[in-house]
């Protein structure tokens, strides 16, 4: 469960899958052969800095001049996007207000209304009445929020896109649509705007999207509150509004970057849950924890809460060796037996042996049975090479993923077979 360094190999690998003409630049240009168009300057700038590719899509016409809500200036559309360079005007670049322009476009304008109560797991914005919940939530807090999407303009909506039907929402600036055919994080991508209000002739108004009924279901998470440190394991405790189809939760425990540190479900009886789970050390100290419903049948998720968190290290973890006691004997075999207080954070224990100068002589990891949060009794034989009888030190550790030292626990032996007196 230990993770490897792979960041720099990743990356040499997406270098390695760019197209050759993409990264060959023309002066300050840089070409895209899937287009056939060019960025530069301030927009190519822009373009690079702010997410490239997956954010903006290819450019899909070249710099022009054109008048946008009464300012007339240098433009450039882009399969997900229009940016604009109002670098005259001191404000360098800026994005289209693309989702209220399509929404314009296709007769149906947003509309601003009050502000209703708090909904649970969602964000609330009074400048346009209009909530940002679960995954469309997280999305925009990880990639640049308000400046990069604008308020939300819509409910999360059923709309046929491509012949396909998604749940979207749209925001000034931006539609997010889930599709759920894609693993995460790909399961939440950015509607093509640019490409559609770039075409001659606009796209034909769909029927008046009906907004997705409230579920009946809801998952209120109790603990740990919003913001709550927390280690490994965390405990869950919450309730639901009916019982669970298929009488579980699932639940995921992810780094901002979202990057998978568990999965699991846990049985739920009644209406209220409250369940240990384990995950392995983030890099950094934020997580996400998610807990939803899921349709056993079609697999579509019925109801789903979130919880963001902060890690640190557990401070509850203790070990006790047994055997072998300090000051006895033993032969070039070794019976280590023990204790923990809780299971150990990676599943394993870290056992290193050292001769009386420090020096480390072996060392290696133990995996152990047991449930999270509860204590284990561990049984470890290993073989030693025979020290002649003298004094060596046993450590048994528990190390999390990314290094920090939970606990640790020392016995003085006397190892291997003793030389004869002279």
């Amino acid at each position: 469960m230990r993770r490897a360094p792979l960041l720099l190999i990743l990356a040499l690998l997406t270098l390695g899958l760019l197209p050759a003409a993409d990264l060959a630049a023309q002066g300050n240009q840089r070409c895209f052969p899937e287009t056939g168009y060019c960025i530069s300057g301030p927009i190519r700038r822009y373009w690079e800095q702010n997410g490239g590719l997956p954010v903006f899509g290819f450019p899909i016409s070249p710099l022009q001049t054109e008048t946008v809500e009464n300012w007339t200036g240098p433009v450039q559309w882009f399969e997900r996007d229009r940016l604009e360079d109002h670098t005259a005007q001191n404000q360098g670049v800026l994005a289209g207000r693309l989702g209220v322009e399509y929404l314009e476009r296709q007769g149906r304008p947003w509309q601003f209304r009050p502000l209703g109560g708090q909904v649970p797991g969602c964000r609330a914005f009074a400048e346009t009445g209009y909530y940002l919940c679960g995954g469309f939530r997280s999305f925009w807090e990880r990639n640049g929020g308000l400046a990069r999407f604008g308020f939300p303009v819509t409910d999360q909506i059923s709309e046929t896109i491509e012949g396909q039907t998604y749940t979207v929402q749209y925001f000034e600036r931006r539609r997010m649509e889930y599709h759920p055919e894609n693993r995460p994080p790909f399961d939440i991508l950015l509607g093509l705007l640019g490409r559609d209000l770039r075409q001659a002739t606009p796209p034909t108004p769909p029927p008046t999207p009906t907004p997705l009924p409230i579920p009946s279901q809801q998952i209120l998470i109790d603990e740990p509150v919003e913001g709550a440190t927390v280690s490994s394991p965390v405990r869950l405790q919450g309730r639901i509004t009916r019982p669970v189809a298929g009488g579980s939760l699932q639940f995921r425990v992810v780094e901002p970057d979202g990057a998978e540190l568990a999965r699991g479900s846990f049985q739920v009886n009644g209406l209220s849950f409250s369940h240990a789970i384990a995950y392995t050390a983030p890099r950094g100290n934020n997580l996400m924890i998610e807990l939803s419903e899921v349709d056993p049948g079609t697999g579509g998720v019925i109801a789903r809460a979130q919880r963001a968190v902060r890690y640190a290290p557990t401070t509850a973890q203790q070990i006790s060796i047994d055997q072998p006691a300090s000051g006895s004997r033993v032969g070039t075999r070794v019976q280590l037996r023990g204790r923990t207080a809780i299971f150990p954070s990676e599943g394993d224990l870290i056992v290193s042996v050292f001769d009386g100068r420090g020096g480390l002589i072996t060392t290696f990891s133990a995996v152990v049975r047991g449930l999270p949060g509860q204590p284990v009794d561990f049984a470890i034989d290993f073989d030693l090479p025979d020290q002649g009888g003298r004094l060596v030190t046993i450590e048994v550790a528990d190390i999390n993923a990314r290094g920090d030292l939970l606990a640790r626990a020392v016995t003085n032996v006397f190892a291997g077979t003793g030389y004869p007196a002279p």
